[in-house]
């Protein structure tokens, strides 16, 4: 029994490993590097976090109404570094329901972050030219939608025969928490300027 016990064990331990996948980028973290890039200059980030409900198949529609990141919402922002650029296409090329890419706990210290107003606006200031990174989970409430069979209805010809029944299908909303990942790209090319983006 003892075998048998540790046997099942054995095989769930292998089977949970299976289930999730880490990565970590292979590249060497600068710090001084990373340090340089994220010390003081002239020039601002700002800008608005939203977010629009995915559809069935999982993308965002091109058209409607955006979801705008709620008070507090933190806002990162890192210096793309070659460990970063590293980081990225990782992520980018295995990261799935099973596959998850982390940075170091050295690289992911170096970054700023900015906090959203009640209107989903942040701003970074005091930054140097360089290419910047931003990232940031909005959360929101979500409408769903379902059809569920309430009842049928009979169809009859001139003369009262039976002819065939159809159903009846009413449909039903209900609203669910959700969050999704925006993040974007910004090159900052000369000192002092004010970049506008929308996350």
């Amino acid at each position: 029994m003892k075998k048998i016990s540790t046997l099942l064990l054995l095989v769930f331990t292998f089977i949970l490993t299976q289930a999730q996948n880490t990565y970590y980028p292979q590249a060497f973290f600068d710090k001084k590097l990373a340090r340089e890039m994220l010390s003081f200059g002239n020039s601002t980030i700002e800008g608005v976090a939203s977010t629009k409900q995915k559809g069935k198949f999982g993308i965002k529609p091109l058209i409607g109404g955006r979801h705008y990141a709620p008070k507090g919402t933190v806002v990162m922002l890192f210096p793309v570094t070659p460990y970063f650029e590293e980081f990225y296409s990782m992520r980018r090329k295995y990261e799935n329901k099973k596959t998850t890419v982390y940075m170091s706990e050295d690289a992911f210290k170096y970054k700023l972050e900015a906090l959203t107003d009640d209107y989903g606006r942040f701003k970074f200031e005091k930054l140097k030219p360089g290419k910047y990174y931003l990232e940031t989970i909005v959360n929101f409430t979500a409408t769903g939608s379902y059809q569920e069979q309430t009842g049928r209805t009979d169809s009859y010809n001139v003369y009262g025969g039976y002819l065939y029944s159809s159903p009846i299908y009413q449909t039903f909303f209900y609203g669910y928490s959700a969050a999704n990942r925006e993040s974007e790209f910004v090159e900052v090319k000369q000192d002092g300027e004010i970049k506008e983006i929308n996350l």
